[in-house]
């Protein structure tokens, strides 16, 4: 018989086959929320600043919370752990759905359950990370990254998409049953799966493994890059995609709700494109080029967004920084889970996503506060502009995203 690609390799081993339809469920469901509350955040208040103190409220518990689920992921089931996120995730969206069918949902009880949903999702990210290495031999390691590259970064795509066409025609309520329905799914196809030992590791405190960490990261700069790249991309770029989209589709293009549901379709049909050529073809280009290109186009798109006051061209410019944000999130991801030894996996994994968890509110925070105080264009500008600087000086450098291309040590 002929060999399997080696794209499709991945999807052989029945753990990891499970484990990917699972999580993939659980995450679009849960970023259909993840839109549901900005939205009629926005719908209750009228305010970006409460729009971007929504996803503040979310993002910052997810940010504390994540690096001790990396040490936990380093120590203890993964698989425990996931399940564990998943289930108090799941409690809070029965919650939203029923304070919303009896229109109870205030402003300050969003507030509250996001909080909840931050602390139980800041430990998702990094056992879902750092499973992959437990469900399929070494060989099909790079595979199966981009797979969970592609679930991740897809989640993170089409349940905004799916989510704006909802609350378009039939508002929060369905979305908030659809992320119940996500959980339950998910959470059934992942019970089967089996995880290979973990290779056991010296037992240190808590802040002794995290400095460990911390220091793993600091000496290698090509990891460093990652990082730093991840941030400015999630506080400058990817916060038109999640937190403030309701604010562009409100305050840019005047279309409210129709113009929320059109906005995130498009990104989310980019980000899929992308996804799908990058799983299937990614060996084909170096990591180095993929990355550069992305964050170049991000920025193009954002501008692009901001400078026009057509929706076409508003739609092209959610299209190109659609497929840009998959391009990168499978880039980077793929280029730390490559290089990072299996002790050091759930902890590098988590600092990434800290990266990208702390970028997420403060780009919000400050883009909805400006927003309010001179105008959602504006801030397009702005942080477009401070996205296409970044890439210039990268570029510059004489290595620029070079250490990407590099692989296990």
């Amino acid at each position: 018989m002929p060999a399997q690609p080696s794209a499709l390799r991945a999807l052989s081993h029945r753990s990891f086959l499970l484990f990917f339809i699972g999580v993939s469920i659980a995450t679009t469901g849960q970023f259909m929320q993840s839109l549901a509350v900005p939205f009629y955040m926005n719908e209750l208040t009228d305010s970006n600043f409460w729009v971007g103190s929504s996803a503040f409220a979310v993002l910052i518990p997810s940010l504390i919370m994540t690096p001790v689920a990396g040490i936990w992921s380093d120590r203890i089931s993964r698989k425990a752990i996931l399940f564990g996120s998943f289930s108090l995730q799941l409690v809070c969206s029965v919650a939203f759905l029923v304070l919303f069918a009896g229109d109870h949902l205030t402003p300050w009880l969003m507030i509250g359950l996001q909080v909840v949903v931050g602390v139980a999702s800041g430990f998702q990210w990094a056992p879902t990370q750092a499973m992959t290495s437990l469900l399929v031999p070494p060989e099909d390691l790079l595979s199966a990254v981009r797979y969970v590259s592609l679930s991740f970064t897809a989640g993170r795509a089409l349940g905004p998409a799916m989510a704006g066409l909802t609350l378009l025609n039939w508002g929060p309520g369905p979305a908030f049953a659809v992320t119940i329905v996500g959980f339950v799914l998910g959470l059934a196809f992942m019970a089967p799966i089996r995880l290979r030992p973990a290779e056991p590791f010296r037992q240190e405190p808590f802040w002794i493994q995290f400095r460990l960490g911390l220091e793993y990261i600091w000496r290698r700069p090509e990891m460093r890059l990652v990082v730093v790249t991840s941030f400015i991309v999630a506080s400058v770029g990817a916060v038109f995609a999640f937190a403030l989209v309701a604010s562009v589709a409100d305050d840019v293009f005047a279309l409210g709700d129709g113009g929320l549901g059109w906005l995130t379709a498009t990104f989310g049909f980019g980000s899929l494109v992308v996804g799908l050529y990058v799983t299937r073809h990614g060996d084909r280009h170096a990591r180095s080029r993929v990355e550069m290109t992305a964050v170049g186009v991000y920025a193009l798109g954002v501008l692009l967004v901001g400078a026009t006051p057509w929706l076409l061209f508003g739609l092209l410019g959610y299209f190109v920084f659609g497929a840009a944000h998959m391009a990168h999130g499978v880039t980077v991801n793929s280029a730390l889970q490559v290089q990072v030894d299996e002790q050091y996996r759930g902890r590098v994994m988590s600092v990434w996503l800290m990266s990208v968890l702390a970028g997420l509110p403060i780009g919000s925070l400050i883009g909805g506060f400006l927003g309010d105080l001179v105008s959602m264009r504006f801030v397009l500008l702005l942080y477009g502009g401070l996205l296409a600087v970044f890439w210039a000086i990268v570029t510059v450098r004489s290595n620029g995203f070079a250490g990407l291309d590099r692989g296990p040590e």
